[in-house]
């Protein structure tokens, strides 16, 4: 997740589909997080689960496309990342958002109401973080790898051959390990193959930049728009079977990592790309897409305290029906969210550390 002014090294650049990209992709991230808790709690086969489970599948592409929009801009070949900068801007931001609210949160679990009031847990809480902050802990990661993935993308055939190979390894076999009978020998035969290059988030990161740098054809954008339909598809159904043969919830299909999440995640970067390619990609984005993507990184970390307030006093998606609560519960969350961002960005020397 990055601002919408992106400086790396001496360039500045700002696409109208990287503002609206964000702006999406933060409204999706507090969609799942309003809907995902009643999805937990409902029983799978209630006619409430199925609703929810949609709305639940639409929206997984969230953090696949913030890690190709940070992939497209710091492996820019034009863009100098230099270590100093790494080391000394990046990575200190992200970690320095990590602890504050890591702490913030831990607090807020400890000691507010219902909490345990232990200090050890409240350790425990800091260094583990909340349940949403372990996307930076995944950001730092990709930050340490910029040096070796930017030589990677100078060859697009190399490039592609390392998102390729990222493929097979890093979204299909894990999935297949939870087939039954080949499961077990498939994860023997990858737990001793290691292949550990590929594997994570690295293969967004450097399809952010591939896809970045095409412009598809209109047969292309339909087949793309055809294949994240599927996905979209296979989320929601997939997530439905397993869970109904579990007797209980299973998030199998709703992993960043899996065939069907991809998918979804290129044509949502792809479709929205190329609407921004019909006209002037540096154009301004709208008021909403631009306040959205300015602020998406705080309104990232902060929206999951006002759903904890509002679970406090048992406002949830269950006051109505999940096509009505969950919209309004993402905008009650969004709004505190966004203002909150703001004025976290206007204090002086710390603000754009924390939000």
């Amino acid at each position: 997740m990055v601002a919408s002014h992106t400086r790396i090294g001496s360039a500045t650049q700002r696409l109208w589909y990287f503002d609206a990209l964000r702006a999406i992709a933060i409204l999706a991230v507090v969609t799942i997080h309003a809907a995902i808790t009643e999805w937990h709690q409902a029983p799978v086969e209630s006619w409430r689960w199925d609703v929810l489970n949609w709305i639940n599948s639409l929206p997984r592409f969230c953090v696949p496309v913030f890690l190709m929009i940070s992939g497209a801009l710091f492996l820019d070949p034009s863009r100098e990342v230099t270590w100093r900068a790494l080391w000394r801007k990046y990575l200190p931001r992200v970690a320095a958002a990590f602890a504050a609210w890591s702490l913030f949160f831990a607090l807020v679990n400890v000691y507010g109401p219902g909490g345990s009031g232990s200090f050890p847990e409240l350790v425990t809480r800091f260094f583990t973080g909340h349940f949403h902050l372990w996307f930076l802990l995944a950001l730092m990661g990709l930050y340490l790898l910029v040096p070796i993935l930017r030589p990677i993308v100078r060859d697009r055939r190399v490039a592609w051959y390392f998102v390729g190979l990222a493929l097979p390894f890093a979204y299909v076999f894990p999935m297949l390990e939870r087939v039954p009978a080949i499961g077990d020998v498939l994860g023997s035969m990858l737990g001793a193959a290691k292949l550990e290059l590929v594997l994570g988030y690295s293969s967004y990161f450097v399809l952010g930049y591939l896809l970045s740098r095409v412009r598809l054809q209109p047969w292309q954008l339909w087949a793309l728009a055809g294949a994240g339909a599927a996905g979209l598809a296979a989320t929601a159904v997939g997530t439905a079977a397993v869970s109904r043969r579990a007797g209980e919830w299973d998030e199998l299909f709703y992993g960043f990592l899996t065939p069907n999440v991809l998918a979804v995640s290129v044509a949502v970067f792809c479709l929205v790309k190329a609407a921004g390619d019909r006209g002037d990609p540096a154009r301004e984005p709208s008021r909403i897409v631009g306040f959205l993507s300015n602020y998406s990184f705080g309104i990232y970390l902060v929206h999951p305290f006002f759903q904890w307030v509002y679970r406090q006093f048992g406002l949830t998606t269950e006051f109505a029906h999940p096509l009505i609560s969950v919209p309004a519960l993402t905008l009650l969350v969004l709004i505190p969210s966004a203002v909150t961002a703001v004025l976290i960005s206007r204090i002086p020397r710390v603000g754009r550390f924390l939000g």
